[in-house]
């Protein structure tokens, strides 16, 4: 079977992208792409909301209301316009690809619950284990969204070999998820950043690797070598050819993850809280890992 042309492939993602927005609905397009960015905007422009920084002088996330509160709002305030643009292109991004694999893999309503649990706890998380790792060390303010960013970037690995599984019929397998998880933490915790305050963690890097090869080798005992899914007859649509739009899918959505593990946690700009964005990874994975397993 010929494969599709370049423009054929791009009239088709077109075509897609219209569809999907007639299916979903403007409403529920608005509440995904708008929702958050509003919220950022509307929190940088009110008075007095520079205040919400979550400071690393603080003794700890609950020792008091306000610190709570700043604990949770200091994730939705920004240093400035082009701080906050950056979160709402970053934001967008990833969305931007997570929603429609999402759709592709039937979890929109998943989507949504998984956003919102980030929405919620990611920031506290996030500010804990900035005051703990680098409250000993400086007393500078925390703000910024990037954590759940980061989060929604966990998630996105997830939900990619769910909706890889349905897209190639079982020839990539969800169950690999069990595997990319922990060794994306393993790359991340063993690399070296290009900041002096995260260093490398080769013990905990270690684990990470462990958990990952003790999940190859569970889904190795389970599924012989060369097979897809479960079932002993091969599925008539096991050899079917990938959609050219989900195959688009897929290859956008493993260059949004990896570029944005470097971009977040390696290689990034001085001053960048990345123990806030793997507090946020490390969320996002374990809010959507459970659901892999829930319904197949």
């Amino acid at each position: 079977m010929d494969r599709p042309g370049a423009r054929e492939v791009a009239r088709r993602i077109g075509a897609a992208a219209m569809d999907g927005a007639r299916t979903v609905g403007g409403v529920e397009l608005a509440a995904v792409f708008l929702a958050v960015p509003s919220v950022l905007v509307v929190a940088h422009l009110l008075p007095g909301s520079e205040a919400w920084a979550f400071s690393l002088a603080n003794d700890g996330v609950l020792t008091s209301r306000w610190t709570l509160w700043t604990a949770f709002a200091s994730s939705y305030v920004h240093a400035d316009v082009n701080h906050l643009l950056h979160n709402v292109a970053v934001y967008w991004m990833i969305v931007g690809v997570a929603y429609p694999l999402s759709a592709v893999a039937g979890w929109r309503s998943r989507f949504v619950g998984v956003t919102i649990a980030c929405l919620l706890v990611v920031p506290v998380v996030s500010a804990w284990a900035t005051l703990t790792a680098l409250g000993p060390i400086t007393d500078a303010p925390s703000i910024g969204f990037s954590d759940v960013n980061t989060a929604l970037l966990g998630y996105l690995l997830v939900v990619w070999f769910v909706a890889a599984d349905r897209s190639t019929h079982g020839r990539i397998p969800r169950e690999w998820v069990s595997v990319a998880a922990p060794t994306s933490v393993a790359v991340i915790l063993a690399t070296p950043s290009s900041v002096w305050y995260f260093p490398q963690y080769p013990a905990a890097a270690a684990v990470a690797a462990g958990v990952s090869a003790l999940a190859f080798a569970r889904i190795r005992l389970r599924r012989p070598a060369g097979s897809g899914r479960r079932d002993s007859v091969a599925s008539p649509t096991s050899s079917a050819p990938i959609d050219p739009v989900r195959e688009f899918l897929l290859v956008l959505g493993a260059s949004v993850v990896v570029s944005g593990i470097v971009g977040s946690m390696l290689l990034v700009p001085p001053g960048s809280n990345v123990w806030a964005h793997l507090a946020g990874y490390l969320v996002g994975l374990a809010a959507a890992l459970p659901l892999v397993g829930v319904e197949r």
